[in-house]
C-alpha cells in the first residue's frame, strides 16, 4: 500500500457517513416493521414480477453460484484468505480492518432482521430461514470489496467492487430470495459500515507506513 494513497483516503467526513448510511438502514427497517407491516413495497413487487416473468438459465446459474460464495460459511473463509494475504505482507492493521468490516456487517444484518422480521418472497429458489431484511449477501459483500478498496484505492479496485455488489444484490433477487429493498439496505448497510471503520484505521496505516 502507498503512504500517498493511505493519506489521500483519509476523510473525517467518511465516517460521518458510515454513521448516517447504518442509521439509514435501521430506520429503513422500522418503517418497513411499522408502516408497512414488513410486507414488499410496490417497487419491490414490481421487481419481483418482473424477475419472475423473464426467466433465463444463463443469468439463474451465475445467481446459484453466486448463492454459495456469498453464504456465511463461504464468506467467512473468503475474509480469512483475504486477513491471511495482509497479515503475510505484514498489514495486520489492514487485515484487522477486514475482517472487523465483514464480521461487524454481518452482525449488524442479523440484528436487523430479527428486529424487522420481514418475510422473504413464498417462490424463492433458494433455501433460507432468516428474515429477508436486510441481504445478508449483499451485505457481507459490499462490507468486503468495499473494504478492499479503500485500502487499495485504484479506480480498477473500485470499479470491479461495484459490479461485484451489483451482482450479488441482481442475484438475491433473481433467485427471488429477497426483495428489491432488501438488496439495497444491504449494499449501504456493509458499504457504510467499512466507511465507518476506515478512518482510524487509515490514520493508524499511515502512521506505521511512515514509520518504516
Amino acid at each position: 500500500m502507498d503512504v500517498a494513497v493511505v493519506v489521500r483516503t483519509v476523510r473525517p467526513w467518511l465516517g460521518t457517513a458510515g454513521i448516517v448510511g447504518i442509521v439509514s438502514v435501521f430506520v429503513s427497517g422500522y418503517l418497513i416493521r411499522t408502516v408497512f407491516d414488513s410486507q414488499p413495497l410496490a417497487v419491490d413487487a414490481a421487481w419481483h414480477d418482473l424477475l419472475v416473468g423473464n426467466r433465463n438459465p444463463w443469468l439463474e446459474y451465475p445467481s446459484l453460484a453466486l448463492n454459495l460464495v456469498g453464504g456465511t460459511i463461504a464468506m467467512i473463509l473468503i475474509t480469512i484468505a483475504v486477513m491471511a494475504v495482509l497479515f503475510f505482507f505484514r498489514h495486520r492493521w489492514a487485515a484487522a480492518f477486514v475482517g472487523l468490516s465483514v464480521v461487524l456487517s454481518m452482525l449488524l444484518s442479523t440484528i436487523i432482521k430479527q428486529l424487522v422480521d420481514r418475510p422473504r418472497p413464498g417462490d424463492s429458489l433458494v433455501i433460507a430461514t432468516s428474515g429477508a431484511f436486510p441481504s445478508g449477501h449483499t451485505t457481507a459483500a459490499a462490507a468486503l470489496v468495499v473494504a478492499l478498496a479503500l485500502l487499495f484505492a485504484r479506480r480498477w479496485v473500485w470499479a470491479v467492487a461495484a459490479v461485484w455488489v451489483l451482482a450479488m444484490a441482481f442475484s438475491r433477487t433473481y433467485l427471488l430470495a429477497h426483495w428489491l429493498s432488501d438488496t439495497v439496505a444491504g449494499a449501504v448497510l456493509g458499504t457504510s459500515v467499512a466507511l465507518l471503520l476506515w478512518a482510524p484505521v487509515a490514520a493508524r496505516l499511515r502512521r506505521r507506513i511512515e514509520a518504516v
